[in-house]
């Protein structure tokens, strides 16, 4: 079994906990936006990206404490990312640009320190945020921050 496959086992587990929003069906939506933006980009490392995917929003518990998990679940989704991978024997170099990838995510995250430099990075955030555009209020919110054209042509603004 390949490190996509074990991760994936793991993971299906840990979304039960979280809120409905943020579970395993989720993490699909993604992956398939996700792909199909790649498709437009070059020099994509897939399984860095499929990783990514996976284990973005891995830790957001339960709805009770959703606000508290925004601004907290990247870093405690890389944490229980990176305990994963160093358990499975992962290459640290590809963990460090996993971890960074998973951050650049992040809103929050970006408003901070701003914009990723990773491909993989770009297309993970543009392929989360893209699938919840569909309030005019989360429009106006991320719309401006897509990084691809063509992850924009996927958007349609709602009605107000």
């Amino acid at each position: 079994m390949g490190i996509i496959e074990k991760a994936e086992k793991f993971a299906k587990e840990e979304y039960k906990k979280n809120d409905p929003i943020h579970r395993w069906g989720h993490i699909i939506a993604v992956r398939k936006r996700a792909l199909e933006i790649a498709k437009h980009v070059k020099d994509v490392d897939y399984e860095l990206l499929n990783l990514a995917v996976i284990f973005h929003d891995i830790d957001y518990n339960s709805e009770e404490t959703y606000k508290e998990n925004y601004k907290n679940h990247p870093d405690n989704s890389v944490k229980l990312a990176e305990k994963f991978l160093r358990d499975n024997n992962y290459p640290e170099e590809k963990i460090k640009k996993l971890k960074q990838t998973m951050l650049d995510h992040s809103t929050p995250y970006r408003k901070e320190h701003g914009d990723s430099k990773i491909t993989e990075a770009k297309i993970l955030y543009d392929a989360d945020k893209s699938l919840c555009l569909i309030t005019l209020d989360k429009y106006n919110k991320y719309y401006h921050l897509l990084y691809f054209d063509f992850t924009r042509k996927l958007v349609k603004k709602p009605n107000s």
